[in-house]
């Protein structure tokens, strides 16, 4: 991997940074394989409700697949950061309005800390894939 640059990463950016790679890729797989569920999440207010969920699906794809290479990480985490703040009005509704989404996810409580937890995204993307890392 050291053509790729990712042998200059600490262990722990390396880790962080493949951990949210894994994560982002997954979670816009599914919403090509399971787009009801992020359609229920949908504000009404939302114009194109479907071909938005495949745009930020796709999004988070080429994101989480960004972070894997060192020469683009960094445009990838801000790309994802940008997601996640377009993507926190669809949470708020879920929330406010006690969307069932199935399982766990309908449960308020999950719903309700679903919103800052965003942000701890957003701190963990720039931790991993944006901050400078102090030389050794």
């Amino acid at each position: 991997m050291a053509h790729l640059g990712i042998s200059t990463l600490s262990n722990l950016q390396l880790r962080g940074r493949i951990a949210t790679a894994i994560m982002f890729a997954f979670a816009g797989i599914m919403h090509f394989v399971k787009p009801d569920i992020f359609l229920k999440m949908m504000p009404v207010w939302l114009p194109w409700p479907y071909e938005l969920i495949l745009i930020s699906g796709a999004a988070e794809i080429f994101g989480g697949i960004g972070l894997l290479f060192p020469s683009i990480s960094r445009i990838a985490a801000w790309g994802l950061i940008i997601l996640l703040l377009a993507v926190f009005p669809a949470n708020v509704n879920v929330a406010i309005h006690n969307i069932q989404l199935g399982g766990y996810m309908s449960h308020s409580l999950y719903q309700w800390l679903r919103l800052p937890f965003q942000f701890v995204l957003i701190f963990w993307i720039y931790y991993f894939s944006i901050r400078k890392q102090k030389s050794t």
